[in-house]
């Protein structure tokens, strides 16, 4: 994701689902969820190298009322999909053995933060 334009593509997309009246910031709470999801499912299968399987992501789609319809849709989930497996692996909450992903220590440090301090440290990696 080094093209500007598809990290502008991909917040907008996350603009376009968030609920401004609510407390859910999608951009963090689908990254928690995915980190917290590695948590209680211990060893989750992946595809290749540093790609969970597309069920984990299904399953993370339906969680957040997230309807991929369009190709414009399906290019910003995988963007998203691609962030977030990035950010986990620069910032070491993740680590892959063998075709399994495990919850490192940082990244249970990282579930114990404020949902600001969460975004904080996202939001340095989109404009990295």
């Amino acid at each position: 994701m080094t093209d500007p334009r598809l990290k502008a593509e991909l917040l907008s997309w996350f603009n376009q689902r968030m609920d401004l009246s609510s407390t859910q910031i999608d951009i963090v709470d689908g990254f928690v969820f995915m980190l917290k999801k590695v948590k209680t499912q211990s060893n989750l299968r992946t595809l290749g190298s540093k790609e969970f399987h597309p069920r984990f992501w299904r399953a993370h789609h339906r969680a957040f009322g997230y309807r991929i319809r369009t190709k414009r849709d399906v290019a910003a989930a995988k963007q998203m999909h691609e962030f977030y497996l990035r950010i986990a692996f620069h910032e070491e909450f993740l680590t892959l053995n063998q075709n399994q992903m495990n919850l490192t220590v940082k990244g249970q440090m990282y579930l114990t933060l404020s949902k600001e301090e969460q975004l904080e440290q996202i939001l340095t990696h989109i404009w990295s």
